[in-house]
């Protein structure tokens, strides 16, 4: 595997235990691996078959039982099992409507959806009140919830070292350059933004696992 291929998967490792809400001391650990690997100068698949690939910063023994697992199989079973259990955009419509990545995964199981708008019309055909632990007080605030969704809300923006891990995770992935508030320096960061310059940048934008969803784009420019 390339080096590319191995830090893509192990980014996306890094980004569906934050959306599963594991500890976000180990999604860091493995996003900063995935950025370790993205540039390391050699093979990172033949550092791991000779055993050497701890000698890379922040490669400990869980990441290289992975990646060891990642070289040798073609995958890593932990994350084909979330990618199959945690829909990036019924997670995010989860958490709109006050629902933690538990609880959405369980409601989805309940109702056998996978999908935001599978929630979304679930709720409108009234299955939600069959699923285990929704009453009639958590339907109603639910729905209402859902009535919003199309309503404006205030921006809220992150904290700068939140913004700078996730632009540059993006940028790194692009071979682009951090801008927007992060280039700034703001102390909390709403205009999220990077540059490049590469014919495909766009098309492996949309395709990274920082991007829930492509909201708008032309020829130049995406906003995810």
């Amino acid at each position: 595997m390339e080096n590319t291929e191995v830090a893509d998967r192990i980014e996306a490792f890094a980004s569906l235990l934050e959306l599963a809400e594991a500890n976000p001391y180990t999604a860091r650990a493995y996003r900063r691996a995935a950025e370790t690997i993205r540039a390391a100068p050699s093979p990172v698949a033949e550092l791991v078959s000779t055993g050497r690939v701890r000698e890379l910063r922040g490669i400990g023994p869980g990441i290289e039982k992975r990646l060891r697992e990642l070289v040798e199989t073609g995958d890593i079973a932990e994350l084909a099992e979330l990618e199959r259990e945690l829909a990036p955009d019924l997670v995010g419509l989860g958490r709109y409507l006050g629902l933690s990545a538990k609880r959405s995964v369980e409601l989805a199981k309940a109702l056998d959806i996978r999908t935001a708008d599978e929630l979304r019309a679930a709720a409108a055909d009234g299955r939600l009140r069959h699923a285990p632990g929704i009453g009639p007080k958590t339907e109603a605030q639910l729905l209402e919830a859902l009535a919003r969704e199309g309503e404006p809300r205030p921006r809220q923006g992150l904290h700068l070292n939140q913004a700078w891990e996730l632009v540059g995770g993006v940028a790194d992935a692009l071979d682009a350059t951090v801008a927007g508030d992060v280039r700034r320096w703001r102390d909390s960061c709403e205009a999220l933004a990077v540059v490049s310059d590469s014919e495909d940048a766009l098309t492996r934008f949309a395709a990274l696992p920082q991007i829930v969803t492509v909201m708008d784009h032309d020829e130049r420019r995406a906003v995810g």
